[in-house]
């Protein structure tokens, strides 16, 4: 018995249910949601050993410590969504590193890599998060006014 787990978490979804119970007919309640079917992957992180090394490649530039890329098929496209998922990748990344607070969030960035420049992202972007946009050369642009440094690689 004493090494038996208790389970938190269905006492707080009924005291949660119980609080609402007004509203019952208008409220779904879903405990411990599954998120994924299958494991959180992201395409290719690339760990900066020593933080004196300056990468002088274009793809690197931007680099800090953990650098997150995320690829999509020359017949896919980032989408909105997709956005999302990378940088909720980079905050799990984060979050689930030994220690609280051992990744600070200014250690990351994130490449996201298409075929295709996404304008409906870009858009999306600039008219609701303020984001700057701004294209560094042939292909690769900086996405500022993130809390996560983001470039965009578009690999025609």
């Amino acid at each position: 018995m004493a090494n038996e787990k208790i389970k938190w978490h269905p006492a707080f979804a009924a005291a949660i249910q119980l609080e609402l119970k007004e509203y019952k007919e208008d409220l779904e309640f879903v405990t411990e949601y599954q998120l994924t079917d299958e494991p959180l992957r992201i395409d290719v992180l690339v760990i900066k050993k020593l933080k004196d090394i300056r990468i002088t490649k274009l793809l690197g530039k931007i680099f800090r410590k953990y650098n997150i890329f995320e690829y999509k098929s020359p017949t896919d496209y980032i989408s909105i969504d997709d956005y999302y998922k990378v940088k909720a990748y980079a905050y799990l990344y984060k979050a689930l590193s030994e220690g609280t607070n051992k990744i600070n969030i200014k250690e990351m960035t994130i490449t996201l890599t298409s075929n295709k420049y996404p304008r409906k992202l870009v858009e999306y972007l600039k008219s609701e998060q303020g984001a700057i946009v701004k294209a560094v050369n042939n292909g690769i642009y900086y996405i500022k006014n993130t809390d996560i440094e983001t470039q965009l690689l578009v690999s025609k």
